[in-house]
């Protein structure tokens, strides 16, 4: 086996052991509710020595910053992914609405992200918990600009710098009702407001 190979297979191995303590601790949120969970129960649930944890995670709630930024990840490679005639703004209201899909399925832990996890100075720094939009944002609006769907002559990072702010104001809010309601009409929407009044003609 070569050093490249080794190497690899200890990369992998460590996404591995990621996704195991990732998926144990989410089971238990579930299951239990995040205070009632403890480390050790997450690393034995996972498989693995309790120490093993902390190599991937410094604190437990840092489990749930991490769902964001592997939920934006993941359903973001999905939607670049997308071939065809598919336009370049649908492909943003397409990602908007499955991580809406994604984020109703787990409200509760959403919502205590944002409860207790990312505060306003957190938002105001950038941090958003993982669940910033702006990056893959942006590469969607440069894809548009080039496809003469949103005028060129746009700052596209200062557009997504915007779209993030309403999508994160809009999670705020739908955490803080008291009813859920659909997220995916609310996020879609913001997208549909931002977006209509910077099309081309």
């Amino acid at each position: 086996m070569s050093i490249d190979q080794m190497v690899g297979k200890r990369e992998q191995g460590k996404v591995e052991r990621k996704e195991r303590l990732y998926e144990a601790a989410l089971s238990l949120f579930r299951g239990q509710g995040y205070e009632m969970t403890t480390v050790d129960q997450i690393t034995r649930q996972a498989g693995l020595a309790k120490g093993t944890f902390f190599n991937y995670f410094p604190t437990k709630d840092s489990v749930l910053r991490y769902m964001g930024a592997r939920e934006v990840g993941r359903l973001g490679a999905a939607t670049l992914s997308i071939n065809g005639t598919a336009s370049s703004i649908g492909k943003l209201k397409r990602l908007m609405s499955a991580l809406a899909a994604s984020l109703e399925r787990d409200r509760e832990l959403v919502c205590l992200i944002f409860r207790e996890g990312v505060t306003v100075s957190d938002l105001m720094a950038g941090d958003a918990g993982g669940f910033s939009l702006q990056p893959m944002a942006a590469l969607l609006i440069r894809q548009a600009q080039r496809q003469n769907e949103i005028n060129p002559d746009l700052d596209p990072d200062a557009l997504a710098a915007a779209l993030d702010a309403l999508y994160l104001q809009q999670l705020i809010r739908w955490c803080e009702s008291s009813k859920p309601y659909p997220l995916a009409e609310r996020l879609t929407g913001i997208a549909d407001l931002l977006l209509s009044g910077i099309t081309t003609r």
